[in-house]
């Protein structure tokens, strides 16, 4: 709940699970706590250690390589304090296996985003700009319109997973808030993540299960021609909304600028591009180094670049070859590669309304949100955007793992 108003206290929140999680199963190695685990229990361990934590561990490797290969060894270890967050896959598959806890977790993390989108509806409200613009773009209690963004677009198919007959609709009119508080943003790369998430997410109930339905509870994707309906018609609700609060004509400038080349910011894009592809060349294995993109861009932006300064290169793939080296992407779409075959290999076995379908259709919509977002801006330097995708693209492993009636998994 905290990731949308304080990125300290959500890691402090994190690692203090993490520390409880660890000290739980020391205890439970050695004999003096609880049981051990049934049989049958190790397949999402396996998952959790061998398909998703081995490219993590080979990806931050390659980055400390990179780090000490780099001429400001004490700026790129300060960058590579990111792998903290990824204490979220263990703590969530540790935490959320009972299915009430959660959708209790769920819930909470919906109130989190609800209270985040209430800062920025009062923003708009008022219409305050965002530090240093001359147009007002909402940016909510994290004081950027991207991150902001950002940490709403991996939210919005976990939301729309919310279960209960009062909780689905409460977390559909919060996922509904959230499209429209994107759309305030005017965050064109959101925009196309958004969309892009919502594609997926509803895609996905088209995928043909492998095991046969139980006739139990039926799922929420149970009729995917009436959720299409209803999600255009909610769509243009949302559309009608934002433009009474943003501007029709600020939302088509925006809209018509994404692919202009008048436009000074798309040309810089291309600059940065072509000087990231420059970096490449010369540093193919392990790049400049973490965290050094700032220092070293005025030495080797191309001579037609519209800024001579740029914090990075707002593309997730450019950005890390750039700074980690050829070695370093790899392990990254490894790593990215990973959840969403967790994902798709639930997917295919269960189908979208099976045990884990719901969690496996957030995940994988979330991470190709994500991922359709980082081709137009670094996001995989967000750490609030980065520890809310991590927790999505983690809940499929909590939900393959499910206790029986003994209290062990299975």
């Amino acid at each position: 709940m905290a990731i949308t108003f304080s990125i300290v206290v959500a890691e402090t929140a994190l690692w203090l699970a993490a520390v409880a999680w660890g000290t739980s199963w020391l205890l439970r190695e050695t004999g003096a706590g609880a049981r051990p685990p049934a049989a049958g229990s190790s397949t999402s361990t396996g998952d959790l250690f061998g398909l998703v934590v081995a490219p993590i561990v080979v990806f931050f490797a390659l980055s400390l390589l990179s780090v000490m290969a780099s001429r400001d060894r004490v700026e790129g270890l300060f960058e590579l304090r990111e792998i903290f967050l990824f204490a979220a896959p263990i703590v969530t598959w540790a935490l959320w296996r009972d299915p009430d806890a959660r959708a209790r977790g769920l819930k909470v993390f919906a109130v989190g985003i609800f209270a985040a989108l209430f800062v920025g509806l009062y923003q708009a409200a008022v219409m305050t700009p965002a530090p240093g613009d001359a147009i007002y773009r909402a940016t909510g209690p994290l004081g950027h319109y991207m991150t902001f963004s950002g940490v709403l677009l991996v939210s919005i198919p976990a939301l729309l997973t919310i279960r209960g007959r009062i909780g689905r609709v409460a977390g559909h009119l919060v996922a509904g808030l959230a499209i429209a508080m994107i759309g305030l943003t005017l965050t064109r790369s959101a925009w196309i993540g958004c969309g892009t998430a919502l594609v997926v997410f509803y895609g996905v109930g088209l995928i043909p299960a492998r095991q046969k339905k139980s006739s139990g509870k039926k799922g929420f994707q149970e009729r995917p021609a009436h959720y299409a309906i209803s999600l255009v018609v909610a769509l243009v609700v949302i559309t009608l909304f934002v433009s009474a609060l943003a501007g029709p004509d600020s939302l088509l400038e925006r809209a018509a600028s994404t692919f202009s080349m008048e436009n000074p910011n798309d040309r810089d894009r291309l600059a940065m591009a072509a000087t990231g592809l420059k970096i490449i060349k010369a540093h193919p294995l392990l790049g400049i180094g973490p965290g050094l993109m700032e220092r070293v861009y005025p030495a080797w932006v191309v001579d037609w670049g519209f800024r001579e300064q740029n914090p990075h290169l707002h593309n997730n793939l450019l950005q890390i070859a750039a700074e980690r080296g050829l070695l370093g992407l790899s392990a990254w779409l490894w790593m990215m590669a990973a959840f969403g075959i967790l994902s798709w290999r639930i997917l295919r076995s269960v189908g979208a309304t099976g045990p884990g379908g719901p969690e496996a259709s957030a995940a994988l919509a979330s991470l190709a949100g994500f991922l359709a977002m980082g081709m137009f801006e670094y996001n995989f330097s967000d750490s609030e955007v980065l520890m809310a995708l991590l927790y999505v693209v983690s809940l499929p492993l909590a939900a393959e793992t499910r206790p029986n009636h003994h209290g062990a998994t299975r």
